[in-house]
């Protein structure tokens, strides 16, 4: 049997697709990955797609070309099941999705995308053989269906891994309220910013890049604002570095997008991971799970947010956020367990 992936972007902008290729490794299945080097940085291959542009964000045409690329590589090698991640994607073959690959397709949504209002969602669904969800907060605005899984945005396998919690757990002299990873979201971050604008014992900092993070440079500067850092982009083996020296992740967002009241980010998982409780504002998928959880601090407002954190600080609950942390990534694990299983029924039926 031979199977492709087939991933809308440059390959180090897709982590999840990781989680289907440790398992067929683990099977011993030959298999492919198609993509689109958006960005221009990856060698020349022969089921890698290249343009003439370097970004990111694409429009219709480009994904139209895309679309065709991945069609003539999938009747070129004729592979016996195929994965595919993102509406977009679907969209542009779905139709050999539904004829060609009845039943024999898994398709992955990490996130919503305009174009799904312009097609059928609903019968690349029904015709997958199931379909994988980074968050269940998706099922609120697709079809209702039984063919959903959830596979979240991590790797972790064992509580065993869970950093320890104390008591001296924040650093009260000068709290870091850390973003890491991309950096989105202008305005919710410079309502942060202004919020906590040169607390002298609260640092607000941005590890990583993003489509914001020259903006949110050039308002500091012309507001005189010095207790915000940006360090820029990273390397993968930092990361650890960055969540054990915070104190709080920020994971704030509004809910202006059906993506960002709905999604579940990396930093959710990590911030549980190595202990780290998150500051989110209210209204949100993201919120609910944060309070059920009892994560972290969920705010429905920026007045007086500094004594909003002081007060979660002060009255920090060690057990109570252990126990959260321990049922939500047991959650987790279990979930992660399901869809592991799910796929590995998928390549051996």
């Amino acid at each position: 049997m031979k199977l492709a992936l087939i991933g809308g972007g440059n390959k180090s902008y897709m982590p999840y697709m990781e989680n289907y290729q440790k398992i067929l490794r683990e099977c011993k299945v030959d298999y492919d990955v198609i993509n689109w080097d958006r960005l221009g940085i990856e060698e020349v291959g022969g089921l890698t797609f290249k343009d003439n542009k370097h970004a990111i964000p694409r429009n219709f045409l480009d994904y139209l070309k895309y679309g065709k690329f991945v069609s003539s590589k999938l009747r070129e090698c004729e592979y016996d099941k195929v994965i595919v991640f993102g509406i977009a994607i679907a969209f542009f073959i779905s139709k050999l999705l539904k004829h060609n690959y009845y039943d024999r397709y898994i398709f992955d949504i990490r996130d919503d995308h305009k174009i799904r209002k312009f097609f059928n969602i609903m019968q690349v669904i029904d015709r997958s053989c199931f379909t994988v969800l980074s968050s269940p907060g998706y099922m609120l605005w697709l079809p209702k269906s039984s063919k959903y899984m959830i596979n979240h945005n991590t790797t972790i396998c064992s509580l065993n891994v869970l950093r320890k919690v104390d008591v001296n757990h924040f650093n009260k002299e000068q709290l870091v309220i850390a973003n890491i990873g991309s950096i989105r979201d202008y305005q919710i971050n410079i309502d942060l910013i202004n919020a906590l604008k040169n607390k002298k014992n609260i640092t607000v900092k941005f590890h990583g890049y993003g489509a914001i993070t020259e903006k949110i440079k050039t308002y500091i500067r012309l507001h005189n604002i010095n207790n915000v850092e940006l360090t820029g982009r990273y390397e993968k083996n930092k990361e650890e570095f960055f969540y054990l020296k915070a104190d709080m992740i920020n994971v704030l967002r509004y809910n202006d997008s059906i993506n960002n009241k709905t999604a579940l980010p990396n930093r959710l998982y990590k911030a549980a991971i190595y202990g780290k409780p998150l500051l989110a504002f209210k209204g949100t998928y993201l919120s609910e799970v944060i309070s059920k959880y009892d994560l972290g601090l969920v705010v429905s407002s920026f007045k007086n947010l500094d004594g909003k954190i002081w007060e979660y600080i002060s009255n920090f609950n060690v057990k109570k956020y252990e126990q959260g942390r321990y049922n939500f990534l047991e959650m987790v694990i279990k979930d992660n367990i399901k869809f592991q299983e799910h796929v590995k029924n998928f390549i051996e039926r």
